[in-house]
């Protein structure tokens, strides 16, 4: 399996863990962003932002709607205990990159966020 078809699969991976008791399945969010698992897949996960489909970064923020707060950025307290220790110390650092960014799409901060996640899971740190 290559590098970056491993890559791919922890992403989907990782956007499913998030995504586990939200109020929309990944199919749903599938189906409302017109996308299939296989176009997802086809995402590197380290493409900038700028160059992701939007439908692709919005079926990130479909998957991880529930965790978001009243401000519009995800809630650590939303999250719960969903994750592991390592992935919530990884969250954080990515909140505190990305939380106070002006500049962001609606959904550029869902798909910056589970990047920065899986960016920190795969390294062991995020990049700052």
């Amino acid at each position: 399996m290559k590098v970056t078809h491993r890559l791919a699969v922890l992403w989907i991976c990782l956007i499913t863990l998030w995504e586990l008791s939200t109020c929309h399945s990944t199919k749903d969010c599938l189906k409302l962003h017109n996308l299939t698992s296989a176009q997802i897949e086809a995402v590197n996960p380290s493409t900038p932002v700028s160059i992701v489909p939007l439908n692709i970064k919005c079926f990130s923020r479909c998957v991880i709607d529930e965790y978001y707060g009243d401000d519009g950025k995800i809630d650590l307290q939303r999250v719960g205990n969903r994750g592991t220790q390592q992935e919530h110390i990884i969250l954080s650092q990515c909140k505190e990159k990305y939380d106070d960014a002006s500049d962001l799409g609606r959904c550029d901060y869902p798909y910056l966020m589970i990047q920065c996640l899986l960016e920190g899971k795969t390294s062991g740190t995020i990049v700052s």
